[in-house]
């Protein structure tokens, strides 16, 4: 398709009769007036023509839909419909009296005209009557005066599209799509007498094969048009999240082709109830409306950077590719996330979630380079109390959606107003940000060019668009990583075999190290854009997104330890059918089972009920940090043992002692002794790296309490002075040394610094687990991650289950393995600890090897 040298896309666009836009008609909480308002700028430069307001729970659009506007309600209805017009785009006023409306009462139909006749008044001149969602059921009186349903629905839509005389007018019937039409599409009386009777000006809503389609074809649009006697509109659900908040689709419009244009009326994307997840779909759904055609199977995918980002922008022939929007859109969100801009929404959106994060040793501070010093949610770690209600530490967490009241109002005006935002997150003050010019700030010593820059930030906001893909798939990258990954996992057996150098690798090792790099790079980068995320300038932006951020991360630090554990060789031989073949269906009950978390547990479902491991939620505390998790080994022994002298005294010499039995007590003894499951938390920041807490585990218990008796014997000996001199009671110990022991609790005897395991104990739960974290708000999830990481180790390597011990007075950590899923299994036979373990295969795999 050749233009004219006259020819102005933009302009062609806004002239068009192609209605294409946004419809708000997701369930959960309604948009703003600012959101709206927004999205009405953004929609005029996307040249996205046309807006439908049609929130499900909004009360006076469906629940009460026949009150009427009070005054305050309509200058804010006025607000909106004019800044639509200001922004080119068409506003439509959607109804859905179809819960309660009596079709044959005239004073039914007189409320509806008046209601109608109301937002009319403040400019509006487009209208949709929607009948989605509701039961096929009339009143006794409407089946006197109606021959059908459809019948009954016709006669309103008809009546209020010649009573208001709009520019535009929307029908949504209660068959939208293939799967709701009954018998069938073809055999539908419902859709038949919708397609005769209804007036052929009104444009009949489409939702596609299903309700959430993955496939919307020109073959079955065909076939649709063909039934409803005119091109669909189609309601597009592909981006919408509502019947699962805990996710959010941010892909690319897909499977749609360019040609379905041809035989539509229009195309409108009901996306994220999270406003700001939907930057790159709107982008993405601007490129297609403006494209000419699909990319041809023979294309490449890649052209030469023009410097023009959106098809909208292009004067010549325009094709549609979904991974190039993608990109295109991530470059102009960069932007958008670094532009300092106060909260809009109405109420404080719930920052919990499942997941801190990670920060990879290999991070640059490229990222980081234009964004406040002071930092929007990552604050400086509290001093917290030396006790602390458990309570306070571990609750249920609420997932990352708000609870939504049965009724709302979104034209209200305590629902619109700007929230405060120190009522938030506590986040910096406006001195505080930084704004975006030209001149960037370099670190010292870190030399950079702005294409590396702009590089690297595209491939961090890419790869959190390619978790939170579209329901039916993950992003290309994010499939191979799970594919990958499985690999890894089917012949991580090779790395046991050691190397001294790459020329030393056989081809197995030097294939399974190339996919490591690549699944490293990936979630390297997906852990960067956390970071990256939670130190946005933009508030609205980072409110809604970071709690997603978090899940996403807490599956990245999983993952990305496994793998290095395995790198290190630890792993033996785990090919088997518990591992998953295929990460997607296009059956539209899949989507409740996809999704990036959902398949980092189908990879690692070599523990039994892996769901409900991974799916216990703790508190997420607003002080949270970055971490990283990775194994360690003899040499981080003293760095581990640093953890323990925090605030217990200011006397040197007893700190370093401290230390030092510390090592002698939790550390060595499970290194020395064969420990290969062995996984370190370090908090990371600009600051550098500081151990937070770890999990040592050995897989064989019973042989671990055997070696115990002989380091035990070597202990003695060398703290056998110690012990002589409280017996005697020397002046040696004086009074601060012994409470200082006592604060610590360490016993002087070494053989109370181990429990006594009863037998029967390690027959289901063979593997000892040791653990160390503190008793504050910031420690309880790095420490629940850790050991999350530690027992998928132990069921890789075939264990059964593990045990850990607790002081039998320390109440509070007794409680915190209770809350996190573990089981009492009792005091141990010196009364001096309590048990706690968790099973991890009811079968233990057999293999010829062992790690231990």
């Amino acid at each position: 398709m050749e233009h004219d040298a006259s020819f102005s896309r933009r302009e062609t666009i806004r002239d068009s009769s192609y209605i294409c836009g946004v419809v708000e008609g997701f369930y959960g909480r309604p948009w703003t007036l600012e959101q709206r308002k927004h999205l009405f700028k953004r929609q005029n430069h996307l040249g996205l023509t046309t807006y439908v307001y049609a929130p499900k729970d909004d009360i006076k659009h469906r629940s009460v839909w026949r009150q009427m506007y009070n005054e305050e309600e309509m200058v804010y209805l006025r607000n909106m419909v004019e800044s639509a017009k200001e922004n080119n785009v068409n506003f439509v006023y959607a109804i859905s009296p179809g819960l309660d409306i009596v079709y044959s009462s005239e004073k039914e139909l007189d409320t509806l005209k008046m209601k109608l006749e109301q937002v009319k008044s403040v400019g509006c001149d487009s209208f949709a009557v929607l009948f989605d969602d509701i039961e096929k059921e009339m009143h006794q009186e409407d089946r006197e005066q109606f021959k059908s349903f459809a019948h009954a629905q016709v006669h309103i839509a008809n009546t209020l599209h010649e009573h208001l005389k709009s520019k535009t007018f929307m029908f949504c019937p209660t068959e939208y799509s293939e799967s709701r039409a009954a018998p069938t599409l073809e055999r539908s009386p419902y859709l038949a007498t919708i397609g005769e009777h209804l007036a052929k000006e009104i444009h009949v809503m489409w939702t596609g094969p299903r309700v959430i389609s993955r496939f919307i074809t020109v073959e079955h649009l065909v076939r649709v048009g063909k039934v409803i006697q005119r091109k669909p509109l189609i309601w597009d659900n592909l981006h919408a999240n509502d019947y699962d908040l805990k996710k959010i689709f941010m892909g690319p419009l897909m499977h749609r082709s360019v040609e379905i244009k041809e035989v539509t009326s229009g195309l409108l994307s009901n996306p994220n109830g999270k406003y700001e997840a939907n930057f790159v779909p709107f982008h993405s759904l601007s490129d297609w409306n403006a494209a000419d055609r699909d990319l041809l199977a023979h294309e490449s995918g890649l052209s030469e950077d023009n410097g023009i980002l959106y098809n909208i922008d292009i004067n010549t022939p325009t094709v549609y590719i979904p991974e190039v929007s993608v990109v295109n859109a991530v470059i102009s969100w960069i932007d958008e996330f670094l532009i300092p801009t106060p909260i809009i929404p109405s109420q404080n959106p719930q920052l919990t979630a499942d997941v801190i994060g990670s920060v990879p040793g290999r991070r640059s501070s490229i990222w980081l380079q234009d964004l406040p010093t002071t930092h929007g949610v990552i604050h400086p770690e509290p001093i917290q109390p030396a006790e602390i209600p458990t309570e306070n530490i571990i609750q249920s967490a609420v997932p990352p959606e708000e609870p939504v009241p049965s009724e709302l109002n979104s034209l209200a005006a305590d629902y619109s107003q700007p929230m405060e935002t120190d009522d938030l997150l506590d986040m910096c003050d406006e001195d505080d940000m930084v704004t975006v010019d030209d001149e960037i700030a370099r670190p010292i010593g870190f030399a950079v060019s702005e294409d590396e820059l702009r590089n690297q930030r595209i491939a961090l906001l890419t790869s959190i668009v390619e978790i939170y893909y579209l329901p039916f798939e993950n992003g290309p990258r994010v499939q191979t990583l799970f594919k990958d990954f499985v690999w890894l996992m089917r012949n991580a057996a090779v790395m046991k075999k050691s190397f001294r150098e790459i020329e030393t690798l056989d081809p197995m090792q030097s294939e399974w190290l190339v996919k490591y790099d690549g699944i490293n790079e990936f979630l390297t980068n997906a852990i960067d854009a956390f970071f990256f995320i939670t130190q946005a300038p933009n508030k609205p932006l980072l409110a809604e997104l970071v709690p997603y951020a978090f899940d996403a991360h807490s599956s990245c630090v999983v993952l990305l330890a496994v793998a290095r554990w395995m790198m290190l060789g630890h792993a033996v031989d785990t090919a088997g059918s518990h591992l998953p073949e295929d990460f997607g269906s296009s059956d539209e009950r899949w989507i409740q089972q996809n999704g990036f978390n959902t398949d980092t547990m189908r990879v690692l479902n070599v523990v039994d009920n892996v769901e409900k491991m991974f799916s216990t939620k703790i508190f997420l505390p607003l002080c949270m940090y970055c971490f990283d998790i990775r194994p360690f080994n003899m040499s981080d022994c003293d760095y581990i043992s640093g953890m323990v002298t925090v605030m217990l005294t200011h006397n040197q010499d007893l700190l370093l002692h401290r230390a030092k039995n510390f090592a002698d007590r939790n550390i060595i003894p499970f290194l020395l002794g064969g420990a290969r499951h062995n996984f370190l938390c370090e908090k990371v920041d600009e600051t550098g790296h500081k151990p937070v807490c770890y999990s040592s585990a050995h897989a064989d218990g019973m042989h671990f309490s055997q070696y115990l008796e002989i380091h035990k014997s070597q202990l003695r000996e060398k703290y056998k002075g110690l012990v002589e001199d409280r017996k005697i009671g020397s002046t040696k110990l004086t009074e601060e040394y012994i409470d200082f022991i006592q604060d610590s609790q360490t016993p002087m005897d070494v053989d109370d610094w181990y429990p006594k395991v009863p037998e029967h104990i390690f027959e289901k739960y063979p593997a000892w687990v040791e653990t160390y974290f503190g008793l504050d708000a910031t420690d309880a999830h790095p420490m629940k991650k850790t050991l999350q990481i530690t027992a998928v180790t132990l069921a890789m390597n075939g264990s059964p289950g593990y045990f850990l011990s607790v002081p039998i007075d320390d109440f509070a950590r007794q409680k915190y393995f209770l809350e996190i899923g573990l089981h009492d299994l009792g005091p141990s036979l010196c009364q001096r600890f309590r048990l706690f373990g968790q099973v991890l295969r009811t079968v233990s795999r057999q293999s010829s090897s062992s790690d231990d």
